[in-house]
């Protein structure tokens, strides 16, 4: 077997794995997709193994599936394993509330207001107001768009989860 045929079906084994994680865990696609802070539809292809995930990626998808990172990489881990949580809530609303207070802070330093935040972001102030006080997860894109507007890079909103 060639080099490019056994990294196809590592990207596949890894898949389906980091899908069962998912559902054992109860997230969405969505979900996941926000906290790796791709599309839907890239994290849909990270599920079918089209495309390869980071370790970052991994660290960050068994954290909020509340699997061990080892879970994908041992080759004999069963798919029907039943030996782990569902993740606490408490983790991604206290990553909603650090994103939303790191959010608040690069407003008030380039001294912007919310209505000024939400004409850039396409959205309400109202929403914005949700997304720095953590009752709301903040899209990639519009978090893309604040930060530009904001004069920061993206990467300053990205609270990165232990791995569990």
């Amino acid at each position: 077997m060639s080099e490019t045929e056994t990294q196809a079906i590592r990207r596949k084994v890894t898949g389906v794995l980091v899908r069962h994680a998912r559902l054992r865990a109860g997230r969405s696609q969505a979900e996941l997709a926000a906290a790796l802070h791709v599309s839907r539809h890239r994290y849909g292809q990270f599920e079918l193994g089209q495309r390869e995930l980071s370790l970052l990626q991994l660290e960050a998808i068994a954290a909020q599936c509340g699997v061990p990172l080892g879970f994908f990489f041992d080759d004999n881990a069963p798919v029907e394993d039943d030996g782990f949580e569902a993740p606490s809530q408490v983790v991604p609303r206290l990553r909603r509330k650090i994103v939303g207070a790191l959010l608040r802070e690069a407003r008030q330093c380039a001294g912007k207001t919310q209505k000024e935040c939400a004409a850039a972001a396409h959205v309400t102030s109202r929403l914005i107001g949700q997304y720095e006080i953590g009752d709301k997860d903040i899209p990639p894109s519009e978090l893309e768009a604040l930060a530009e507007f904001l004069g920061v890079p993206a990467s300053r909103f990205a609270v990165v989860p232990a791995p569990a």
